[in-house]
């Protein structure tokens, strides 16, 4: 009798066992950000150009964004909107100066993504952290993301941040010392273009 219960009870065990096993193997998928063709393309005043990327990953478990991020080379930053190439290099150095990004310092900017809330379809909400000069803001945009088998794509709405949240406050009017003094504005406006392919593939 006791070895009949005890069959029964290692039975009914590893039944419940492979049951919750069977209930924890989700779908996870990683893909790798193509740091060749994604860029951070920005806008300020009438300046604009892109910042390019030095790595990335989005990860997805049964088909929903869980996880994400990804690393802006900060000193590689490019203005394109200049074709005279001293004050192209002139406003290079000084967005790269302590000033303004301190590229030597912080040769990299990074964003961590928090949340990404579906709003239809392929449509996100999508919240996170940006770290620049090792500053960390949350940051919210709407983006278009697409999954494919192997692939992924996203391009977010063009969206703003405040640099003097980020201690960015040279040439603001609220350090302007006169009327005539320069001013740039506050406002910096992004759009990400994301491309990518899944892990191993």
């Amino acid at each position: 009798m006791k070895y009949l219960t005890r069959i029964l009870f290692l039975t009914l065990l590893m039944s419940f066992v492979s049951h919750y096993a069977k209930a924890g193997n989700h779908d996870t998928a990683v893909y790798i950000i193509d740091t060749v063709k994604s860029t951070v393309k920005w806008q300020c005043d009438k300046h604009y150009g892109f910042v390019p990327l030095k790595s990335g990953t989005i990860k997805t478990v049964d088909g929903k964004i869980v996880a994400g991020g990804f690393v802006m080379n900060m000193d590689s930053l490019k203005d394109v909107d200049i074709d005279y190439d001293l004050m192209r290099k002139t406003l290079h150095n000084t967005l790269r100066s302590e000033f303004f990004f301190d590229t030597k310092k912080y040769h990299t900017s990074e964003f961590h993504l928090d949340y990404a809330e579906p709003t239809g379809k392929n449509r996100y909400h999508v919240t996170g952290d940006l770290i620049v000069k090792g500053i960390d803001n949350c940051i919210e945009f709407d983006s278009k993301i697409i999954f494919r088998k192997h692939t992924f794509e996203a391009v977010s709405d063009t969206f703003y941040i405040d640099r003097l949240n980020w201690g960015i406050t040279i040439y603001s009017r609220e350090e302007a010392e006169s009327d005539d003094s320069v001013i740039v504005s506050n406002e910096i406006y992004f759009t990400i273009q994301l491309f990518g392919k899944a892990e191993n593939e």
